[in-house]
């Protein structure tokens, strides 16, 4: 399997269709420990791979992987000035977004520090996960919007997709900024669950969440019976994609329900990033084309290859591969 995001049409034609991504830029710092500390104690760890996290920066990683072209509105830290020193970390994610063939142009640098997740996980497979928000505190899809026609080629964007991360003041400034964008289809994945704003989420086509996620987000108990959160679903957004872990996931419009399976993952390495791998291929295909529901089966397969290899961003596949596998895994049914 290929992971390599490049496409040969990339860059070749004025015309193609874009998928803007607002959402967080982190560094990824994971730490292996035999158990976690009791409070006041002090352990050993061993430290691990440090690379590109957050959803925002997953996901466009994600879309560009399938050979569309790729623009993310995020934040990062400070280039070296007269009152700041510079952010390596920031150096970091911007190389690493480019090697998979996202567009940083909109990426900006403020005097914040670039965000992190520190990952910790025990000999069990448990895991803890420490977030440093930083310079993501400061992502404005209003300003973001700003910068876009600025620069002009607005009509080219397909798909705007955003999760869960912003803060919920910028939250809920995503409506405006799809609203300012002509022709783009708002894909919201809110994960985490960090806000119930009723026009943000009703502007979401789709609204994607995982079940736990779908019961938050309605304000039903976890232990609701799917058919009524299906019903949920639909007072709160125009069309909902419930993620269903290795069962696949279900498409819920206004009239219907249809579920899509996912390819089995022969070897389990690490689930980590498999939803984003999802998130952005779905918003991927949308701007190729696709329906929600055939975009869907397209997130699936990415996903499960996703779970093959160790990491996020660095454990998606190529266009080619997944699209090799839904073709293989569609004739096999």
């Amino acid at each position: 399997m290929s992971n390599s995001p490049i496409n040969d049409a990339r860059g070749t034609n004025d015309q193609q269709p874009i998928v803007a991504v607002c959402g967080t830029t982190n560094i990824d710092t994971f730490v292996g420990l035999d158990v976690f500390p009791a409070p006041g104690e002090t352990v050993i760890g061993t430290r691990g791979v440090q690379g590109l996290g957050g959803k925002g920066a997953n996901q466009a990683a994600a879309a560009a992987h399938m050979g569309v072209k790729t623009l993310l509105l995020s934040a990062v830290g400070p280039k070296e000035s007269a009152d700041n020193l510079p952010d390596p970390l920031a150096d970091l994610a911007l190389k690493e977004l480019q090697q998979h063939g996202v567009d940083t142009t909109h990426v900006v640098r403020v005097d914040q520090p670039t965000g992190q997740a520190f990952i910790m996980n025990d000999a069990a497979g448990e895991n803890i996960i420490i977030v440093t928000s930083g310079a993501n505190e400061s992502i404005s899809p209003i300003a973001c919007g700003k910068a876009l026609q600025g620069e002009g080629g607005v009509e080219n964007i397909k798909v705007l997709l955003a999760q869960g991360e912003l803060t919920p003041a910028h939250s809920a400034e995503l409506p405006q900024l799809a609203a300012e964008l002509p022709g783009a289809r708002f894909v919201l994945n809110l994960a985490p669950v960090t806000t119930k704003d009723k026009a943000l989420l009703k502007a979401a086509d789709p609204l994607i969440v995982n079940e736990l996620e779908a019961a938050d987000v309605t304000e039903m108990p976890r232990d609701t019976p799917f058919e009524q959160l299906v019903e949920e679903l639909r007072r709160v957004a125009q069309s909902a994609v419930v993620t269903l872990g290795p069962k696949g996931a279900a498409i819920i419009t206004q009239d219907d329900v249809e579920f899509v399976a996912s390819p089995p993952s022969p070897h389990v390495v690490d689930t980590t990033g498999a939803g984003d791998a999802f998130s952005g291929t779905l918003a991927a295909a949308l701007a190729q084309g696709a329906d929600l529901v055939e975009a869907a089966r397209l997130g699936a397969v990415a996903g499960s290859l996703a779970t093959r290899s160790a990491g996020a961003a660095g454990s998606y596949a190529s266009e080619s591969a997944i699209r090799a596998l839904h073709k293989e895994f569609l004739q096999a049914k």
